[in-house]
């Protein structure tokens, strides 16, 4: 492999442009009646709005949860504001257009380099990118988009560093390595595997400095980059590790137990195949020199990538007898979107005249997709002041999501773990404020709560 052998730039930007308008053009096509993203979309341009219109919930959306890493926000700001992308969440399926529009890119880029003709390269990258999977992570707005990117890119520069030692590449990979923990925090995993690789090649140096040095060329742009989500949560919290509540173990068990769960479910789907072509080009352009490991690796890899792009277009035919239309979005994210439909319909047509109290990023999908969004009161945290002060003398109602998953990270469930279910047995007293609670209406992961105001209670009642 010629690392430094590069494609024309002209033809490059060629590639990047084309291939960015064929995108953009799906995701305006598939969005052209109803825009239909993902929950991680909706949270995305809802705090986006909010931290451009200089609010404090935008603010404190942008660094206060592991759940919701700040990157994805951030890259997405400059669409937000524009009309109907912002308050719809389409901005993020554009920013992903573009993303992948880089990612593929680079992955032609580097093929190349091996050697691999047009004509091979091209169908596999478009058959790549049309996979379900993969273009569902661009109509959807995830985030798993960007963080494929910055898994190629750092591959990449890996790749070049251990081949060259240049001080530059590692740089580049520390870069990297801190924007993927803060775009999806399950990278931290593969940091520190990284890390790991790095340490093993820095053994075999025989200059003992060298060893520290080039760690600290790799550590300090992670770190740095890192370390500014904690001075966030410092600046704007108050508490510079705010973002790590709910792992820490609870009484009812440990939150944290739930990053492992979050972590098998990573699509591998996405981010295998780039892999595998990648070693599939280096076993094509390595000189083998008669090894008879060629004939053995080389087909093996080959039906290997053959099998996790085909994969995907066999289960999606499979899954269109049992649904009502293709819609490529993953069933996860079908049914968080019903269920939210379902709620705002329910709340417009049986209690119009109440105002519901909503809170944190799981807030932002029911005011996104409200066609009252002022029927709703969205806070960050819970602040029984405030709810009051914006509901005062009108029928107040809690949507409280099931405290399951990632969902007990929300600061209504941290704050009020016995409300989704134990409502009946406790009271929620704040200074003058006094509210018992009663069950008005649940779905599968949300309970609908009426919030019944009283005159403040004695001590001795539970609270």
């Amino acid at each position: 492999m010629n690392m430094d052998q590069r494609l024309p730039r002209r033809e490059t930007c060629l590639f990047f442009v084309v291939v960015s308008a064929a995108l953009l053009a799906v995701v305006f096509y598939y969005h052209g009646r109803v825009v239909s993203v993902s929950e991680e979309a909706m949270v995305c341009s809802g705090v986006g709005g909010d931290f451009l219109a200089g609010r404090l919930e935008g603010r404190q959306g942008l660094v206060g949860s592991l759940k919701w890493p700040p990157f994805p926000t951030l890259l997405g700001l400059p669409f937000v504001k524009i009309p109907h992308f912002g308050t719809s969440g389409l901005a993020f399926p554009v920013v992903n257009a573009i993303v992948s529009a880089f990612m593929l890119t680079l992955l032609n880029g580097w093929l190349s380099r091996f050697g691999i003709p047009r004509l091979a390269r091209f169908p596999i990258l478009g058959f790549y990118q049309a996979s379900p999977p993969v273009i569902a992570a661009v109509l959807t707005g995830s985030s798993a988009t960007m963080l494929l990117l910055m898994l190629m890119a750092g591959g990449y520069f890996l790749v070049h560093w251990l081949r060259t030692l240049d001080l530059r590449s590692l740089a580049y990979l520390g870069v990297l390595g801190g924007l993927s923990v803060i775009t999806r925090y399950q990278a931290i995993v593969l940091v520190i595997l990284v890390t790991a690789v790095i340490v093993a090649r820095t053994l075999r140096a025989k200059e003992p400095s060298f060893r520290p040095a080039t760690l600290l060329v790799f550590l300090i742009p992670s770190l740095y980059t890192v370390g500014l989500w904690f001075m966030g949560n410092w600046l704007i919290m108050g508490d510079p590790v705010y973002f790590l509540r709910g792992v820490v173990p609870m009484e009812s068990g440990s939150v944290g137990a739930e990053i492992i769960p979050a972590c098998r479910g990573v699509d591998w789907q996405l981010y295998l195949p780039p892999l595998l072509l990648f070693v599939v080009a280096w076993l094509t352009g390595k000189d083998w020199r008669g090894s008879a490991w060629r004939s053995v690796t080389l087909p093996l890899a080959l039906m290997a990538l053959l099998a996790l792009i085909v994969w995907p277009y066999v289960a999606e035919i499979r899954s269109l007898a049992d649904r009502p239309d293709s819609i490529p979005i993953p069933s996860g994210h079908a049914r968080q979107l019903k269920e939210v439909d379902d709620i705002v319909l329910y709340l417009a047509e049986q209690r119009p005249e109440a105002k519901v109290f909503v809170s944190g990023y799981t807030g932002y999908p029911f005011v996104i997709r409200s066609q009252t969004p002022d029927a709703f009161v969205h806070l960050m945290t819970l602040d029984p002041g405030e709810i009051q002060r914006r509901t005062r003398g009108q029928t107040l109602l809690f949507l409280v999501p099931r405290p399951k998953g990632l969902n007990a990270w929300e600061d209504i469930n941290l704050r009020l773990p016995w409300l989704f279910d134990e409502y009946m047995k406790h009271l929620l007293v704040d200074r003058d404020l006094c509210f018992s609670f009663v069950l008005v209406k649940e779905w599968d992961d949300w309970h609908l709560i009426e919030a019944v105001r009283l005159e403040r209670p004695p001590d001795k009642l539970a609270r």
